[in-house]
């Protein structure tokens, strides 16, 4: 679980930039889809902006996270979005929804592939027949040992970030906190590379059906250092 001093530099200077781009590539890809959902579940939700998104645009959105300082955050942004604190691996809700995302790697924190097929199985569960899943993981080619990167959280705390590729299917994100020159705060979050056409068989495995695995979620938008996979739930066969 994140830290909360991780969960304060993550919504400051961390990651938000993601889910915005994502948000609007989602409403993109909603719209040519001529899909219109009226729920929304982002699991691996983090500070709430792809919830905050989906919201502004009528969508009754509701998210989940492992981390309660992430949950916090998303909470005190908007409190009418039902946010809720769980392990994805176990989490399975009694409702269902139109369409579930999950994105910014979350699905790459979960190391062990029979856990991801877990994941898989529930969320079939609380996705509405004809429903989307829809989510990124690591691309395996775009993933490297990048040179330290450094910013200022303040007047006197820096913050050093750097991802480092420990082999063929570890990266490790190090984040440092820097208080006048101290080191104040040191957090290592490990993910695992996993390799797509195994999570697509496994979508398939547990009774989606694939339509889309590429490194873009739209054909005429920039390639990214991710693959998007989108996953439908069959409707129920008429006798």
């Amino acid at each position: 679980m994140y830290s909360d001093v991780f969960c304060q530099v993550y919504n400051t200077f961390g990651w938000n930039y993601y889910p915005e781009i994502f948000g609007e590539l989602l409403l993109q890809w909603l719209r040519r889809q001529d899909f219109h959902p009226k729920t929304a579940m982002d699991l691996g939700c983090g500070t709430g902006i792809l919830c905050e998104i989906l919201h502004k645009n009528g969508i009754r959105a509701s998210g989940m996270d492992f981390s309660s300082g992430m949950i916090d955050i998303a909470r005190s942004s908007n409190p009418e979005i039902d946010y809720q604190v769980a392990d994805m691996i176990t989490f399975c809700p009694d409702m269902q929804f139109d369409l579930i995302t999950c994105t910014g790697d979350a699905l790459n924190h979960i190391h062990d592939l029979s856990d991801v097929a877990r994941i898989f199985q529930n969320v079939l569960r609380y996705t509405a027949p004809g429903g989307y899943f829809i989510f990124d993981i690591l691309n395996e080619n775009e993933v490297s040992t990048s040179e330290p990167f450094e910013m200022d959280f303040s007047e006197t705390v820096r913050v050093w970030f750097q991802m480092t590729r420990e082999d063929a299917n570890q990266v490790n994100l190090k984040v440092r906190v820097f208080e006048n020159g101290a080191l104040q705060f040191e957090e290592n979050i490990q993910e695992t590379v996993h390799n797509p056409a195994a999570i697509c068989d496994l979508l398939r495995q547990s009774g989606f059906t694939v339509e889309r695995c590429a490194d873009r979620l739209l054909d005429d938008t920039n390639h990214g250092t991710t693959w998007f996979v989108v996953a439908r739930k069959p409707y129920p066969i008429q006798a």
